[in-house]
């Protein structure tokens, strides 16, 4: 192959800081030896060779000579990342000329489990792999985003579309009543990693861990599956690559509301105020001039088309022993909602050097810093969200009067209470700043060709702040500010011992210790104040407030001491088998109940000796395994009685401390634990052109750590004064289905399908003290104080509580009476199941946890061109829809009609089932099937090579499109997009499928172009 001279330059600087970093001494021997080194294209420049057993070494020059003194005695190691490494006796030869071959291992797909990896065809647990190549042809900014849709078993739903916002990932269900679901990160072999900060264009594979079989390696932690992610490294001649895509955003579609016929939406008001003996508002000159000119639609007010910029560059390559890969990436989002976006800017530096033939480093460095613009959750309160108070508001008074100043409310006094959205929106700066850093040093020396010796240690450094300067209206109407910080510091130190023998190429035996202890610590700080002067823009600074509310601080230290032993045997590689045992004591715990023991056991067997002389099936396994994981969900102090120490504002002006009872202790409080079955089956066919793997599992969640509320007499229903118990169980059931095939493989026209589909049944199995349901704290919005959500018996978690909506009350009703002897509505009012004594039964009315997502990944190349379709499901879950009950006049803040089809309401000469009236939000009418087929990303690229004339460079040109269309039932934007206000408190799986004006999931256009020399 050949080389250039700069590539020779830069071998010999670069070798030459490698060597004069490691302290290599060269020694003189008796003879000088020459040679050098090929492939199969020519000369290898910066081959390493070194005398086995010393650090004397040398490397090849431009063309691939080298020159080395050396004993007859001794035994040169010839090596190139890549190739498989050389062991050559130097004897009598002065002269030798070596021919390195590609590593065949490193052809073979290595999975990552966790402590060390395995081959694919060696696994024994359920594990789902996901690579840059099934993700690279969309240009996404998330890394959950990449996981959605392509690893069975892995549910990611994307809970708005605000950039920056959250993303729920969930593996196999979800066990925990009150704690958190999500999956423990691993990024490169640090644990505790965030998927939120990380580069997507960093990542080299994913490989998920699903099973207890899998997981049980992490104990504690592996309760909720696990994500290990392992980041690109250099390799081969240098690379420097540069992605840069820019897309438009924008709303697929506006919700219909009567803001589009502000005439109709001003005779329906004036209806309601006479049907409730009042007078018309609106008179016949005010229509007449709203149905010639319109009125404001809000929602378009507030909806813009949004601009986001993406820029990534790396460089990566290896340079002798040395191999390297650096990034940076700078993101730029504008919401589709006005003055919202994100800004990120990441940078990763992994570089790692083969000091000698036993001994290898590596150093990964990675930081972040992102900047969140007026998050949709902080812009929510006890009255909705800034979406639910624009669709609610009134259509007939415009955003600003004639002297161009804010219309702070309605003119009319009518439709939403709320302060103007614009204004809201506009005015408010709220600022949330993520900022983190990562370091994972990695250390193996091989003590014997059996033996080796890894140290892991690495730390991270997270601050959150959000800084939140709002505007309100008041008698003053002054904003008010707060400011909350928190710090986490972590650190982890493994030490990891691998022995592997291969006795008789008949019995392989691998062995792996662990001895690990990690530790963090959160900090947090906060206070709120008010009333701050006008023209105090963006100020955040307390000293300005005439009105300091509130001060706050926490401490959270956690520390976590484990020990873990795994066995791997292999017989004849037709039989397989695992067996682990996790030791972790955790500090939450009280000494008695600190230590848990984490078992797991896994079996393969492969049939291929029976279907050799197939001419379809090319490989069969079967596997089964078992095994228990744990969870320590709870608060540091949770076994403590504590109280809460603040600075309260008794007189609204002047702080005073003080304290009050936050929770009641259990000393007795210890793990949950998760036990599951897996049972599964994978399948080769036409020569592994094809392949099918399907699982079935079972798990149970006993010892659920759940906050019980204590009787009145503790304040418990008041104050809500709780303690935490170890009580309720879940199960999920459920199967996973991957298939992936390659339709079409010839020299110019590939395509490679592949789909996975993955099924979960959930159920709550117990709660406590002979419970059979439990309400959730998810509320309604305007004032109703209804809880929206609950946990039931018999029922997955997600469960809607609501009234039954039965239509409309008739005239011809016999309407009942309730214990006073009043009759319980009047015809046109709504009409809902009632009880034995006439009273609104309240229970469960619907789910918002799916059962069933599947994803379809279509890549096809023809000789320049490349086309991506992704194709994603979700079936078998409801939306609780309370953003329409606001728009259809539910009550309290918001009690106008809205919904265009009210235009249809009940009347005494038109008997229909649309309300006259208000009514509840939280009703049945508002349940809706959630089940959606969406066209996640279509891409088209096409690629030019050695451009210009250049070998080795490339330009790539693609324009994408995501989320061009959704199939679905469902009246809102996106049956995909919930809410949830930072004020409801509680586990996100409890209350999913809630909307209560979510922030839309846009549609998006994207052109960008990839160039690599």
């Amino acid at each position: 192959m050949k080389k250039r001279f700069n590539d020779l330059l830069r071998n010999s600087f670069l070798s030459g800081l490698f060597l004069m970093f490691m302290g290599i001494q060269f020694s003189y021997a008796q003879q000088t030896v020459t040679g050098t080194v090929t492939d199969e294209l020519g000369p290898v420049a910066g081959a390493n060779i070194v005398i086995k057993g010393t650090t004397n070494g040398t490397q090849t020059d431009f063309d691939g000579n080298f020159t080395i003194s050396a004993s007859s005695s001794d035994v040169l190691v010839i090596s190139y990342l890549g190739y498989a490494t050389q062991s050559v006796p130097v004897g009598d030869k002065n002269t030798l000329n070596v021919k390195l071959e590609e590593d065949a291992s490193q052809l073979e797909e290595v999975i990552v489990i966790g402590y060390g990896t395995a081959k694919k065809s060696d696994l024994t647990g359920a594990v789902s792999r996901v690579t840059t190549e099934s993700f690279e042809a969309q240009p996404i900014t998330r890394v959950e985003e990449a996981l959605q849709g392509r690893a069975s078993g892995v549910t990611v739903a994307k809970a708005n579309g605000q950039p920056g916002g959250a993303i729920k990932v969930r593996v196999r269900g979800v066990n925990s009543i009150d704690g958190d679901n999500s999956p423990l990160v691993v990024i490169d072999g640090i644990q505790g990693g965030d998927l939120t900060s990380l580069n997507p264009n960093d990542i080299a594979s994913m490989d998920i861990l699903k099973d207890a079989s899998a997981t049980a390696i992490y104990g504690v932690r592996g309760s909720n599956g696990v994500i290990i992610i392992t980041t690109k490294r250099g390799s081969g001649k240098g690379k420097i690559a540069v992605d840069f895509f820019t897309t438009v955003s924008s709303t697929p579609e506006f919700l219909p509301t009567l803001a589009d016929n502000p005439d109709q939406f001003a005779i329906i008001e004036n209806a309601r105020r006479v049907s409730t003996g009042g007078s018309p508002i609106f008179s016949d000159q005010e229509i007449a001039d709203l149905a010639s000119n319109g009125g404001t639609n809000y929602q378009d007010e507030i909806l813009r088309t949004g601009i986001s910029k993406n820029l990534q560059i790396s460089a990566s390559g290896s340079e002798g022993n040395i191999s390297y890969f650096l990034s940076g990436n700078y993101r730029d989002e504008e919401g589709i909602v006005i003055n919202t976006g994100f800004q990120q800017l990441a940078a990763r530096s992994n570089l790692s050097a083969q000091v000698s033939d036993k001994l290898k480093v590596s150093l990964n460095i990675a930081a972040s810093r992102g900047e969140l613009k007026n998050d949709a959750q902080a812009l929510g309160n006890g009255q909705g969200s800034f979406m639910y108070k624009a669709l609610t508001w009134d259509p007939t008074t415009p955003v600003f009067d004639a002297d161009g100043n804010y219309n702070l409310r309605s003119l009319k006094g009518i439709a939403s209470l709320n302060d103007n959205p614009v204004r809201t929106l506009n005015e408010t700066d709220i600022t949330d700043i993520r900022e983190r850093l990562s370091t994972a040093l990695n250390v193996s020396y091989n003590i014997t060709d059996n033996f080796t010796y890894t140290f892991v240690a690495g730390t991270q450094l997270v601050n959150n702040n959000r800084q939140r300067y709002a505007v309100e209206v008041g008698d003053d109407q002054l904003p008010h500010t707060s400011f909350f910080n928190n710090k986490t510091t972590s650190y982890q130190i493994t030490n990891i011992f691998t022995w592997n023998k291969n006795f008789n190429d008949l019995h392989n035996l691998k062995l792996t210790g662990v001895q690990e202890y990690s530790n963090s610590k959160f900090i947090g700080n906060n206070y709120e104040a008010e009333n701050l002067p006008a023209g105090s823009n963006g100020f955040y600074f307390a000293e300005l407030a005439t009105g300091l509310k509130d001060i706050g601080n926490t401490l959270e230290p956690r520390e976590l001491s484990s020990y873990m032993l795994r066995a791997e045997y292999i017989l004849a590689d037709d039989l397989f088998l695992t067996a682990t045992g996790r030791y972790d004591a955790s500090s939450v715990f009280r000494e008695t109940s600190r230590w848990g023991f984490f078992p797991s056991v896994a079996l393969a067997y492969s049939l291929n000796d029976l279907i050799e002389d197939s001419e379809s099936i090319s490989s069969l396994k079967l596997r089964a395994g078992w095994g228990q994981v744990g969870n320590q969900n709870v608060d540091p102090f949770d076994t403590y009685t504590t109280l809460t120490t603040n600075a309260y504002s008794f007189d609204g002006n002047s702080p005073q401390p003080g304290a009050r009872l936050d929770r009641v202790g259990n000393p007795d409080l210890t793990w949950e634990t998760t036990s599951q079955v897996n049972v599964g089956i994978d399948l080769g066919f036409q020569g592994g052109r094809g392949n099918i793997t399907l699982e079935g599992y079972k798990k149970v969640t006993e010892d659920i750590l759940l906050p019980v509320a204590l009787p009145e007499t503790f304040g418990g229903n008041n104050s809500q004064i709780t303690v935490s118990r170890n009580v309720g169980e879940v199960e999920n059931v459920g199967f996973d289905l991957t298939l992936g095939y390659d339709i079409i493989a010839t020299d110019n026209l590939n395509w490679n399908s592949n789909f996975s589909l993955s099924y979960v049944k959930n159920e709550v199995t117990s709660l406590y003290d002979g419970l059979t349901e439990i309400p959730g704290r998810f509320t309604a919005p305007g004032g109703q104080g209804n809880i929206l959500n609950g946990i039931e018996v018999g029922q997955p978690l997600g469960q809607f509580f609501g009234a039954t909506f039965l239509g409309t009350w008739k005239s011809t009703d016999n309407i009942p009476t309730n214990s006073a002897g009043n009759a319980v509505a009047q015809p046109g009012d709504a009409k809902y199941l009632l009880d034995e004594n006439n009273d609104i039964v309240f229970s469960s009315i619907g789910n918002g946890t799916p059962d069933l997502t599947w994803g379809f990944n279509n890549s096809v190349n023809y000789k320049a061109w490349d086309i991506n379709i992704f194709l994603q499901g979700v079936h078998g879950f409801d939306v609780y829809n309370v953003m329409q009950g606001g728009i259809t006049g539910g009550a309290g803040d918001s009690r106008s009609f809205l919904a265009s089809d009210h235009v249809n309401a009940w009347t005494p000469t038109n008997e229909t089932d649309i309300p006259a009236t208000a009514q509840l939000y939280g009703s049945s009418r508002y349940v809706e099937k959630g089940d959606f087929i969406r066209l996640s990303n279509l891409s088209v690229g096409y690629t030019m090579k050695d451009v210009a004339g250049l070998e080795n460079t490339s330009v790539k040109i693609y324009a994408s499109g995501q989320n061009l269309f959704l199939i679905t039932d469902y009246s809102g934007f996106d049956p995909e997009a919930t809410s949830r206000r930072t004020n409801n408190q509680g586990n996100s799986d409890a209350a999913s499928g809630i909307n209560i004006g979510a922030y839309p999931n846009p549609r998006t256009l994207s052109l960008g172009v990839k160039v690599g020399f």
